[in-house]
């Protein structure tokens, strides 16, 4: 029987229960000889640590000792604890449960033996047990254990944490999707359900995920003349993605036959494109729309969307603007008298002549090492300007053979199966994130072995070295980077550049070099989104604002004063280490279940509490704490520069942040009336 099997027969409760209800609840972890080990553990106790106690109790072995005192054991737990077991241990967990009914609620049992898999012939509910088979002398628990963690967590909490979007077209949408042109009103502006600005993964998602469900009243606005987002505006040579193609695709929308297992820029931006005819969002699109300013209208309980051609008034507005949309440039003194091309890595100008050229590259971020291997080819030099080393891991990147992508297209199973294991694998990540020893521990080793082997000038390589924790800022997955370091046309210039005169740049640390190109990979404004200073919610506030002391929300999606709204890819909803479309699905899913809640009680609009949004600030707050974006030593686009909260990403499993996400909590949200919110300015902003 497979470990997906064994779980789901095994009894969990049903998805009616929130997870947060099982906060601070007792998990017994038994080892010892026979049964669970460090090895076993080391991912499991700190990552159950994370939202409950964990007591780790040694099972006395078979010399005479006495058995377990679980009265004594238990004495200062709160509620029924649930015991975890291994192998040999679970004839102890079993007469835990049978003997100390007040003190055990459930027991899991990991690899049991044969004679003690069977609950009911103990006596036991069934629904107090779930049985785990890992196979293979527990590989499945040491190399995929966030599966093994997801299924003891979504059983002691009582909430599953199964995703069944709609997969296939709607009748309507399949017939042709009808014209998304309602009427106009409101001094001539177009009036339809949804608005969704922009048109990158979170944008065409929802877009599909609407149309699929019937409903033809949207418009997607986008500024640029093409969609695809990140992926439309990256253009720079060796532009490429560093999550596996078949995870970084949509599970509603698989393409079978990616050319390999990480996928460029264009193979991407073609997927997109593919996706917009193919589902039939042409005639939603809006192109060279760019949004002006996006306000609530109070007396109607719409929003407003102004764009330079033409204005939308909407039911439901749905930002997709993405994180990765506006260019950061540093302030460089001096940078206005350079008289060779300037253009940041997100702005690639094509018809800039680089060969032969001497060229300045800042930044040495995910861009920059994607960049730098190519112009070592073309430039006649290339200055890297570091402001601090990146930690680069090996990239096991390989094509797909034609057999492989016929296999993935006439066994859809296979595919998702593999996309499965790809997504398990990629969680297991987070424990490095969390500082687990061990986990960290192989991951900074696999890192600094990676440098050692590619660069063997000593200068180079401590200048190549970095100077905080692994996992602090974001992991290069690269082959060439350090080898086009390494390489005579490239010098590293370990510090930021200062300043320019002319065609001289100089460095922080005195270094002058004469250039004739400049290229910024200096990432864009992730932390501050251009969008909020353009959006104003109840009482004419302004969401940047409200986001003054960095970017907060309720369920990483709605903003308390921003009825009807919804922002995907926005606070804390982008990940340091599986895939951002995971995110973008959940957030979707959310939105779609608050539509419906919306509908089905007859309301115009809805609006998050102040006290639900901080309340989910405050348990953000407190799980980025102990992780390495805090505590490892770095200064991180991840990090609000001003408040030195982890505004950007989800500091937890992409599981956990699906069972979230996975019900709509309307019990946090109130129903707006007319002229609501007199106060709102003073309550939007206040701190947490």
């Amino acid at each position: 029987m497979t470990l997906h099997d064994e779980a789901r027969t095994a009894g969990a409760a049903s998805a009616s229960a929130s997870p947060s209800a099982a906060l601070r609840s007792t998990v017994v972890l038994l080892h010892g000889p026979g049964g669970g080990g460090a090895a076993d553990f080391d991912f499991l106790r700190p990552m159950l640590a994370r939202t409950r106690d964990v007591l780790t109790i040694r099972v006395p072995d078979a010399a005479g000792r006495r058995v377990i005192d679980w009265n004594e054991s238990l004495a200062d737990t709160v509620g029924g604890a649930t015991v975890v077991a291994i192998g040999g241990h679970s004839s102890e967990a079993i007469r835990a449960a049978r003997h100390g009914a007040s003190l055990v609620g459930r027991i899991v049992l990991i690899d049991p033996e044969p004679a003690d898999a069977d609950a009911g012939a103990h006596g036991m509910d069934e629904s107090r047990v779930l049985v785990l088979s890992t196979s293979d002398e527990r590989r499945t628990l040491l190399d995929r254990p966030a599966r093994i963690l997801s299924l003891i967590e979504e059983f002691i909490d009582g909430a599953r944490a199964d995703r069944a979007p709609d997969t296939t077209r709607s009748a309507v949408a399949a017939a042709g999707i009808r014209n998304t042109v309602a009427r106009t009103s409101l001094d001539g502006a177009t009036e339809v359900d949804t608005v969704i600005v922009g048109a990158g993964f979170a944008g065409l998602g929802a877009g599909i995920r609407l149309a699929r469900r019937g409903e033809g009243s949207f418009v997607i606005l986008e500024r640029a003349n093409d969609v695809g987002g990140t992926w439309r505006d990256n253009v720079y040579p060796g532009v490429a993605c560093d999550i596996p193609s078949h995870l970084y695709s949509f599970s509603f929308l698989p393409k079978p036959d990616w050319s390999g297992f990480f996928a460029g820029g264009s193979e991407i931006h073609g997927y997109l494109r593919d996706a917009v005819r193919t589902e039939g969002l042409e005639r939603h699109l809006r192109l060279g729309s760019e949004v002006l300013e996006m306000r609530w209208l109070a007396d109607d309980r719409r929003w407003r969307v102004r764009t330079g051609s033409g204005d939308y008034v909407c039911r439901t507005l749905i930002v997709a603007a993405g994180r990765l949309s506006d260019a950061r440039m540093p302030e460089v003194p001096g940078l206005d008298t350079f008289p060779g091309p300037v253009m940041h890595s997100s702005a690639w100008d094509d018809s800039v002549e680089l060969q032969g050229r001497r060229v300045g590259v800042v930044g040495t971020g995910a861009s920059a090492a994607q960049l730098i291997p190519q112009l070592a080819q073309t430039a006649s030099s290339v200055i890297v300007f570091q402001r601090s080393a990146p930690y680069v891991v090996p990239r096991p990147d390989r094509p797909y053979t034609r057999d492989e992508q016929a296999g993935f297209a006439a066994d859809p199973a296979s595919h998702a199966a593999m996309r499965d294991d790809l997504f398990w694998g990629a969680e297991t990540a987070f424990a490095e994130r969390m500082r687990v020893p061990g986990y960290i521990d192989r991951l900074r080793d696999r890192a600094l072995g990676h440098l050692e082997a590619q660069v063997a000038d000593p200068g180079l390589r401590a200048a190549a070295t970095p100077d905080y924790e692994i996992g602090c800022k974001r992991v290069i997955i690269s082959n060439d980077y350090y080898p086009a370091l390494a390489s005579p046309s490239v010098t590293l210039e370990p510090s930021a550049l200062r300043s320019v005169a002319g065609g001289v740049a100089t460095s922080a640390d005195g270094a002058e070099f004469e250039l004739d190109v400049l290229v910024f990979a200096t990432g864009f404004e992730s932390t501050r989104p251009p969008f909020a200073a353009r959006t104003f919610g109840a009482g004419g506030i302004r969401l940047a604002d409200v986001w003054a002391s960095g970017m907060r929300a309720h369920a990483s999606t709605t903003v308390h004063g921003f009825p009807n709204m919804f922002v995907l890819d926005g606070p804390n909803a982008s990940l340091g280490h599986n895939s951002a479309v995971v995110m973008i699905e959940a957030q979707i899913d959310y939105v779609l279940a608050a539509l419906d809640h919306r509908d089905a009680n007859g309301v115009d609009a809805l609006d998050v509490s102040l006290e639900a949004q901080d309340a989910y600030t405050r348990e953000i707050d407190a799980k980025a704490a102990s992780t390495v974006w805090l505590t490892g030593g770095c200064e991180s686009w991840y990090v609000d520069e001003r408040s030195g909260r982890l505004t950007l990403l989800w500091p937890d499993f992409a599981y956990a942040f699906q069972r979230r996400l996975s019900r709509f909590d309307a019990e946090n949200y109130v129903v707006v009336e007319a002229q609501r919110h007199a106060s709102v300015l003073q309550s939007s902003i206040s701190p947490v």
